[in-house]
């Protein structure tokens, strides 16, 4: 049986904004905080993916590296501003699987 040998982890955040963000504001954001602090090299390491995005609880799981967990988590608490809007994105909680992450939320 093979073994992965990329492991990852999903991050449940949720957007706290007066305005409404959209999933392509949120991706471009999280893109460009990320290559601001890591540059290139660390966006690519991390391999970020949004998986789910919810426009009504303006919420996303995110997909990233188990080893970058630390430096997503970084970009995250870094963000302050989306699209002119004033945002603030709380990690309500990380977890290894999918299945998992949406049980407990």
């Amino acid at each position: 049986m093979p073994v992965r040998d990329v492991r990852r982890r999903y991050i449940y955040s949720v957007v706290e904004s007066e305005a409404n963000i959209s999933e392509s504001l949120f991706i471009s954001a999280i893109i460009d905080k990320v290559h601001f602090l890591y540059g290139v090299t660390g966006t690519t390491a991390m391999n970020i993916r949004v998986i789910e995005w919810d426009d009504v609880k303006q919420s996303a799981i995110i997909r990233v590296n188990h080893n970058r967990l630390n430096e997503m988590k970084a970009a995250l608490a870094h963000m302050i501003e989306m699209g002119g809007a004033k945002v603030r994105v709380d990690i309500r909680r990380v977890s290894g699987t999918i299945k998992t992450l949406k049980s407990k939320i």
